[in-house]
Formats: C-alpha cells, sequence, structure tokens
C-alpha cells in the first residue's frame, strides 16, 4: 500500500505537465479541470428553480405548489424551445478554445447575474410581481449559467479520448468538486443558528453567505478555460453540416441513451425519501439544525470515500454492473431508513443510512464515463461526433415525462394533508413547544419512503438490456481512430497522434488475430499461490480483451467486402457522380439485406442521404445564383493561425473566420450526401490496402516522438525558469546574495579555473573529467541560471571573482574539452 502511494507520488511529479506513455492528460491538467469544476459548483451553488421543494422559491419565498407547477410547466416549454438551438451550437460550433471550453468564459457574465438575482428585493413585492420578477430573472440568470456550467463540466468528455483515462479524471474532479455541496451543507444550517434562530429557510441567510461563494467560484472556475485542452478524435477535415432532423434520429435510435435516460426519469419515486432528514430537524425539531448540518455534511462525505472506489468498482463490476448493485442496494437502504427512523436511536440510524444512500447515489464517476461512452458509440454507429442532440431528445422525452411526474409529489402531498400552502401542518410542535397533534409529518414521510421503495426496485429492470462493455468501448475508439486518421490522412490534414494511435491499434490487431481466448485458471487445480494465479489471471484478463477488440477492429476493416458492403460502396459511387435524374432512394431501398447493427445503421443512412440528395438538388435550382464552392479543410484551419496580436488584426480574423463558417455551413449543407458517399469510398479504398494506409508510421512516430520530447523539454525549462524567477524575486527582496550563494560561485569558479590548469598542462586526466562533469552539471542546471540572473541583476558583491558566468567562460570550457576528446579518438582510429 505505501509502495503504491509512493509510485503515485513520484509519478504525479514525473508527469505533472507531460503525459505518462500511453496517456494523453498530465496531472497538471487534471488539477485545473478539478479547481475549475469546484470553483463552478461554488458559483453556481445559488439560482432560482420552480419546483415543489426547491429551498428557495417554495420554502423560502412560498410560492404555492399550484404556481410552482404552472411556472415550471412554462419554464419546460421555453426548454422545448431552445433546445434545438442549443443543440445546433454544440454540434456545429467551431472555435479555436474548442467545443465546450468557449462557454467557461461565460463565469463572469454569469456570477453577475448570480448576485443580482439573490439581492433583487422579492420579499418587499406584491406576492404577483415578486412571482413575475422571479420568473423573469430566472429565465436570464438560469439560461447563462446554464451554458457556463455545461461548459466546464463537460469537458470531462472531451479530455481525453481513453475510457480508463477519463474515469481516472473523473474520479479526481469528483472528488475535488463534490466538496462545494459539503461546504454549503455544512455552513449554512450552522450559519442560519448562529445569525437567524436556525431560520434555514430565511432570505437574510443565502445573502450572508452565497455571494462569497459566487465571487471565488467565478475566479476559481476559470482555471478550466486556462488550464484545460480538448482532445475530441474527429477528423479535421470533416465539413458536413450536422442538421438537427438528422442528429435527433440518430440518437433516438441509440438504445443504450434511451437505457441511461430512464434511469433518471425515475428519480421522482426514488428520490421521494431525499426530504427526510431535512424536515425530520426543521418540522420534527429532532435536533438542532447545527447537529443537521454536522450530520448532512457528514452523511454527504461519503461521496468522497464513493468517488476513491468507483475505479475499483468499475473495474471489478464494469459500468453496467455498478449501476444494477447500486439500484439493488438502494432497495435494502430504503427499507432500513423506513423501519428505523421513527425508533429508538434514530438519528443514529438516519445517519447511517443517509451515508449509505449518499455514497451509492454518489454515481458521478460513471454516469459521465458512461455519458462518454454512449457518445464515442453513436460517433462509431453513425460517422458523426454528436453532442448536443442528446440534450434535446432529453429535454423533450424528459420534461414530457417530468411534466406528468411532477404532478405525482403534489398529488401525494396533498392526500396526506400538505396542501403546499399551509407549511404548519408539518410542525410537530407549536411555537409554544407543545405537540401539535394536528400535524402530518410522519404520516406523510412513511407515504413517500413507500414510492422510494418502489422506485428503487424500478431503477432496477433497464440495465439488464445495457450491453455496451468495457472491452467494446474500447474497440470502438480504435475504429474512430482509424477513420478520423484515414480522412484527415487523405485531406492532408493528419494527426500524428490519431495517425499512430492507429497504425499501433492494427498491429496489436495483426498479434491478437489469429489467437483464441483462455479460461482463467483456478488456485486449487494451478498448484500456484493465490498471488501468482491472481497475476496470470490478470494476463488472461488483458490477452483475451486484446483479442476481442483484434476480432472488432477486423469486421471494421471487412465491412466494405461483405455482400452488403460491395453493394453499398457501388451504391455510393454512383451517388458521387450524381447524373442529375437517378432515383437513389429506390437505389437505397434495394440494398442488400442486412446481417447486423451496423449494417442496419448504414441502410439506414443510405436512404437519408438519398433522400437529402433530391433536397440538395431542388436547393441548387431554386437559387442557382448560389455558387456551392469546393470547401478547402486545409484553408479553414490556417484562419485560426492568422495573427492576433493588434485590435485591427483581430477583427480582420472573425471577419474572415465567420464568413468561413457561413460557406462551410452552406458546404455541409448541400453537399453533405456526396461528402457521406466519398467518404465510405476513401474508407473502402483504405481498408482494401491497410499496408499503404500504415507505410508512413516510422517517420509519424519519429515525428510524434520529437515533438512529446521538444514538449517535455520546454515544461521542464519553463518550470526551471519559475523556479529560477522565484528565487530572484526573494534575492531582490534581501537586497543582495546569500552567503551561500556567494560561496557556490567561488567554488565552481575555482573549479573552472583548475580545470583551465589542467587542459593547458595536459596532466591529471582523471580530475579534469570529474571537474568538467560537475561544470557541465552545473551550468546546465537550475543554480548557474540563477546566478547569472543574480549577477545581471547587479545583486552580486562587486568583489566577487565571477568568469564563471560569463557567456564565454564555462561554455567556452565546455567546447573546448569536448573537442579535444573528439581529437584524442581521431588519433586512436588513425593508429
Amino acid at each position: 500500500m505505501i509502495e503504491n502511494v509512493k509510485g503515485r507520488i513520484l509519478d504525479i511529479f514525473a508527469y505533472w505537465r507531460v503525459p505518462a506513455s500511453g496517456d494523453s492528460v498530465a496531472y497538471r491538467e487534471y488539477l485545473m479541470l478539478s479547481v475549475g469544476w469546484l470553483g463552478m459548483r461554488l458559483a453556481t451553488v445559488f439560482g432560482i428553480a420552480f419546483a415543489v421543494n426547491n429551498p428557495f422559491t417554495a420554502m423560502t419565498l412560498h410560492m404555492t405548489h399550484k404556481d410552482l407547477l404552472i411556472f415550471g410547466y412554462i419554464c419546460t416549454a421555453i426548454g422545448y424551445a431552445l433546445a434545438p438551438l442549443n443543440a445546433y451550437i454544440i454540434d456545429n460550433l467551431r472555435s479555436r478554445d474548442g467545443k465546450y471550453r468557449v462557454f467557461v468564459k461565460l463565469a463572469v457574465p454569469s456570477g453577475i447575474l448570480s448576485l443580482f438575482a439573490l439581492f433583487f428585493p422579492y420579499e418587499k413585492m406584491g406576492y404577483i410581481p415578486m412571482v413575475i420578477s422571479l420568473f423573469l430573472i430566472g429565465q436570464i440568470q438560469g439560461y447563462v449559467q446554464g451554458w457556463y456550467s455545461t461548459g466546464v463540466s463537460n469537458l470531462v468528455f472531451v479530455i481525453s479520448p481513453n475510457s480508463q483515462e477519463r474515469v481516472r479524471i473523473m474520479t479526481v474532479s469528483s472528488l475535488v468538486h463534490n466538496f462545494a455541496p459539503s461546504l454549503t451543507g455544512l455552513l449554512i444550517p450552522v450559519l442560519s443558528d448562529v445569525f437567524a434562530n436556525g431560520d434555514l429557510y430565511n432570505i437574510k441567510t443565502y445573502r450572508m453567505i452565497y455571494p462569497v461563494f459566487i465571487v471565488i467560484g467565478v475566479a476559481m472556475s476559470l482555471t478550466a478555460y486556462y488550464g484545460v485542452q480538448e482532445r475530441i478524435v474527429v477528423p479535421k477535415s470533416r465539413v458536413t453540416k450536422i442538421g438537427l432532423a438528422d442528429a435527433l434520429k440518430a440518437v433516438s435510435k441509440n438504445k443504450l441513451f434511451w437505457i441511461k435516460c430512464s434511469d433518471n426519469w425515475n428519480n421522482f419515486m426514488e428520490d421521494s425519501k431525499n426530504v427526510l432528514m431535512q424536515w425530520l430537524f426543521y418540522y420534527g425539531k429532532v435536533g438542532s439544525m447545527t447537529t443537521y448540518g454536522i450530520m448532512d455534511t457528514l452523511s454527504y462525505n461519503s461521496s468522497m470515500w464513493a468517488m476513491l472506489a468507483s475505479p475499483w468498482l468499475i473495474n471489478r463490476l464494469g459500468k453496467k454492473g455498478f449501476k444494477l448493485t447500486k439500484n439493488i442496494l438502494q432497495v435494502f437502504i430504503t427499507l432500513g431508513l423506513a423501519l428505523t427512523y421513527k425508533g429508538k436511536h434514530n438519528l443514529f440510524w438516519i445517519f447511517i443510512f443517509y451515508f449509505l444512500n449518499r455514497f451509492w447515489e454518489t454515481t458521478e464517476v460513471v454516469d459521465r464515463a458512461m455519458e462518454s461512452d454512449i457518445r464515442d458509440y453513436q460517433q462509431y454507429i453513425s460517422g458523426e461526433r454528436i453532442d448536443g442532440s442528446f440534450g434535446v431528445v432529453d429535454t423533450y422525452v424528459g420534461g414530457a415525462v417530468g411534466a406528468v411526474t411532477n404532478l405525482f409529489v403534489p398529488w401525494v402531498y396533498k392526500r396526506n394533508g400538505f396542501d403546499g400552502t399551509d407549511y404548519s401542518v408539518l410542525n410537530v410542535y407549536r411555537e409554544d413547544g407543545s405537540y401539535n397533534s394536528g400535524n402530518v409529518l410522519y404520516t406523510l414521510l412513511d407515504k413517500l419512503l413507500v414510492i422510494s421503495l418502489v422506485g428503487a426496485v424500478i431503477d432496477i429492470l433497464p440495465w439488464f438490456f445495457y450491453d455496451l462493455s468495457e472491452t467494446d468501448q474500447k474497440a470502438v475508439v480504435r475504429v474512430v481512430r482509424l477513420r478520423s486518421a484515414a480522412e484527415d490522412r487523405d485531406a492532408g490534414l493528419m494527426q500524428d497522434d490519431v495517425y499512430c494511435e492507429a497504425c499501433e491499434g492494427l498491429a496489436k490487431m495483426n498479434e491478437y488475430i489469429e489467437l483464441e481466448t483462455q479460461e482463467k485458471i483456478k488456485v486449487k487445480a494451478s498448484g500456484m499461490t493465490r498471488a501468482q494465479v491472481k497475476a496470470v489471471n490478470k494476463e488472461i484478463s488483458v490477452r483475451n480483451e486484446e483479442i476481442e477488440i483484434a476480432g472488432f477492429l477486423n469486421r471494421e476493416l471487412k465491412r466494405y467486402t461483405t455482400d452488403f458492403g460491395v453493394k453499398l460502396t457501388e451504391f455510393c459511387r454512383l451517388m458521387k457522380d450524381d447524373d442529375g435524374e437517378t432515383d437513389y432512394e429506390l437505389l437505397a431501398y434495394k440494398l442488400p439485406e442486412v446481417q447486423s447493427k451496423e449494417e442496419r445503421t448504414l441502410k439506414s443512412d443510405a436512404i437519408n442521404n438519398a433522400r437529402a440528395i433530391k433536397r440538395a438538388r431542388r436547393m441548387i435550382a431554386k437559387h442557382p445564383e448560389k455558387e456551392v464552392r469546393e470547401f478547402s479543410a486545409e484553408e479553414y484551419e490556417k484562419l485560426f493561425d492568422l495573427p492576433e496580436d493588434t485590435a485591427e488584426q483581430r477583427r480582420e480574423k472573425r471577419g474572415l473566420i465567420k464568413a468561413a463558417n457561413r460557406e462551410r455551413n452552406n458546404y455541409g449543407k448541400v453537399m453533405k450526401p456526396y461528402i457521406w458517399a466519398e467518404r465510405h469510398i476513401l474508407l473502402s479504398e483504405v481498408y482494401a490496402d491497410i499496408d499503404s494506409f500504415t507505410a508512413d508510421y516510422k517517420n509519424a512516430r519519429k515525428r510524434l516522438d520529437e515533438k512529446l520530447e521538444a514538449d517535455r523539454i520546454e515544461a521542464e525549462g519553463a518550470a526551471v525558469k519559475r523556479k529560477t524567477e522565484a528565487k530572484l524575486r526573494r534575492l531582490r527582496k534581501a537586497g543582495a546574495a546569500s552567503p551561500e550563494q556567494t560561496a557556490r560561485i567561488e567554488m565552481y569558479e575555482n573549479k573552472m579555473l583548475e580545470a583551465q590548469r589542467l587542459m593547458a598542462d595536459g596532466s591529471d586526466p582523471d580530475t579534469l573529467a570529474r571537474l568538467i562533469n560537475e561544470l557541465d552539471a552545473y551550468y546546465t542546471g537550475e543554480d548557474w541560471k540563477f546566478d547569472f540572473a543574480a549577477d545581471e541583476t547587479g545583486l552580486l558583491p562587486e568583489d566577487l571573482p565571477r568568469g564563471v558566468l560569463s557567456e564565454d567562460g564555462i561554455y567556452s570550457l565546455l567546447e573546448q574539452y569536448r573537442e579535444s576528446l573528439e581529437e584524442s579518438d581521431e588519433e586512436s582510429d588513425k593508429e
């Protein structure tokens, strides 16, 4: 254990700025994303929402349940209207800042809007003006805040193409950013005791605490913008415009997406129990709000252990197994809570079951890993990177589900004596401390626990149908890399890292394709120790996985050699050379019967693109004056490298990029079916002659290794420079060099003089070699740079000998020594 911790610490130092071999992300970027995400969680801790149990609108400002539901429906309708626009922006926005990074810059306006929304004087208004103000302010603040939080949280989807690496990054970032609710969960109840007599739902409590979170959070979240890169594996040459209808159609066929959504849509039942602890303290007076704050915070801290355990649990159970285990255990947790929350030592049991509940409810790492996998799979199955349309489908269908399910909890409340307006019926005790015999708190909580139990049982069922394994995801990414590398290589925009990964994936395929999987061995039958069996079985698992991936990749290479694949290629060649008259839709329907899910998707794509040709023909015929000029992806990429040193240059660059984007979208819209056909023709040709595709691997690998080494050297040099500058600042503050520094300079000055003497005499070569090595280490290390900078700044004593710091001193000596060694070697060779 200790050795593992030491090894991890050494890895962090070694790969702080440059990623380890096989990884895409350095540890510094882990920190930047984590801090940025934590900042975003703090900055967005306050928002205006319309829900029955919302602490601000319902509990603090006392909006009625009826009005909360009405305005909730209005917000859903607005979400419906904006969802297509949001999806279009995400799927088609082209920014040098990236797909999601660009939205992180909304941190500042989001923070300003949050402060305005927080301090607006709602409590001084009449009910109707207050509700209207809440709605208008909440819509504006929520829209900007939504893009801001989407930008930060979705960076994890695109930070690495490697699912296992994404899990590690999600684990680290989740551990950090989930400190935000722990902090607010502790401070708000405690400070409400101090400043508001335990009145948790008091607007003064919000205004005392939240502004600090918002301001600090905005500043922290910008680290995600400045310190994180996006690494989506998408061809740079791709210019296809993703139509909303096509994207929605593709997403709607993604079974994995529906399973993931159904898990969330049932939360209205399973989460019914979540008010129990807060209501027991606030309305049941089972303890002080300080006690509640401590219990709430400690139970929330279970998320830390859950996130630490997530990689291990995912590795042991798989993501599907994780979700099944979680949902099964939720049944027993809810049942345990129902049986103990009113009994003896109820606070102890409430804490235990809330701790366990929040541990297993903290599925953020696995949920986000699954979302990333689903997007990778969608790119594999449809050929396009689609992100925004997932949100549209979820908004429309989820909104429709929510419109119905949102009525359920208020109905349960009303059936059990709480109509959402008279909160006094929840108070177990009156203001004078006497028992309120008319309270409905415990009756209502009993019903909510039964509903949660039913919801937990229902949540188990969908996950039996989730069939994307961890091995499948790895295979999908290798195929996506191969396709991207093939397209970019053909367009002259080859990315060495993607190309090398594609070639290395093919090499692994060739290594494992002829092998057969092995059964794991058992301890009793093997005659080996448990540790030895574990090590051997681990090797067998890795080997079996590579064999399975090899088969997956091999099927990809043969996709155009099947009966369907051959006919599809012929169809694409006809489509590419469109004669303006052929009915391609009829030809698409005549393609052979499909044999696999991938072929079903390809046939559907062929039909859709055949219809798109008809639309393209009509568009060109309707506007013959609008010439569809050939779009150059290479020229487009060069626009982003134009200088932007002056305001005029930046203005000109923005104008050129904007015009190019219009041209790109127009070209992509009209030429989409032809581009689709060309893509399949290209892939069929590449797969038919894969050796030609991999022929440039050695050169590309050499270029990539040289770049990585240059990046490493640059990173190390930058680190040395920062340390030197920090030491120099301290030196300037002191006003003079330290005795240790002057002694070091004097020591190396004497070593240089001694080496020069030995060079001139030609005596004692061993001592000379030792001195040269010491001088070389000094000259190439941090100390010489620091001493040189101190000399340049005038901080060294005037009478200090410093020839060792001169440009011609130590450097000339080292060069002279190297030349003498070369001359000696040449003379030895002649002899």
